[in-house]
């Protein structure tokens, strides 16, 4: 008897994470803007209904990756968007000159005692999450990691498979991932600053 086998992994979840060094300077100026923002900014995070629990999230009225500073428009065509158009053509297998896209984006600083609640990016029209860690403190696990949950919660129950998977960050790095993947961020337990900025990536109707 003959017969063919074969192992195929379905529907899997791409995370695309790069790590940058030299980028000290560039922090530097970023959490220098980001701290004016806080002093002249509606603080999103005051709303009940936000995932942000504590600390300081930017408005959603507009998008901080389009604030007219030179950091940020560095962080913006040197960082970001290359790192999307990387996403775009290994992950999601699709060429970003004839892929027309928007970038919405906001920064959120977590301090002592805050953290985000587990939560995915419901964006119409979204296909890619994204987050810089612009400061990022050095503490032990699991204060400040990014936690992801299992998008396949019929695997876990039948075992073999994790139910989450924790990623502890670092200044510099951007990781990219699919809207739908739920994440949360582990609670500050000591004094210390954990400042992103978070993006979503949206298709755009050709023109």
């Amino acid at each position: 008897m003959t017969f063919d086998q074969r192992l195929e992994h379905h529907f899997s979840t791409p995370v695309l994470i790069q790590t940058h060094e030299g980028l000290e300077a560039l922090n530097q100026s970023l959490l220098h803007q980001i701290e004016s923002l806080k002093a002249t900014s509606k603080n999103a995070a005051e709303d009940p209904l936000n995932t942000t629990q504590g600390g300081f999230q930017s408005s959603p009225e507009f998008s901080y990756l389009d604030t007219d500073h030179p950091s940020v428009a560095s962080l913006r065509s040197e960082i970001i968007w290359p790192a999307i158009e990387t996403y775009l053509i290994e992950a999601l297998q699709v060429d970003p000159v004839f892929t027309p896209l928007t970038l919405s984006s906001w920064v959120v600083c977590l301090e002592s005692r805050d953290w985000q609640a587990p939560h995915i990016h419901p964006t119409e029209y979204g296909i890619i999450s994204g987050i810089y860690y612009v400061e990022v403190p050095d503490l032990p696990e699991p204060q400040g990691c990014l936690e992801f949950i299992n998008p396949n919660l019929n695997a876990v129950m039948l075992g073999n498979q994790d139910a989450s998977r924790r990623h502890r960050p670092t200044a510099g790095q951007v990781i990219l991932f699919p809207p739908y993947y739920m994440h949360y961020v582990h609670p500050l337990r000591e004094e210390s600053k954990r400042t992103v900025v978070a993006f979503d990536v949206k298709l755009t109707a050709n023109r």
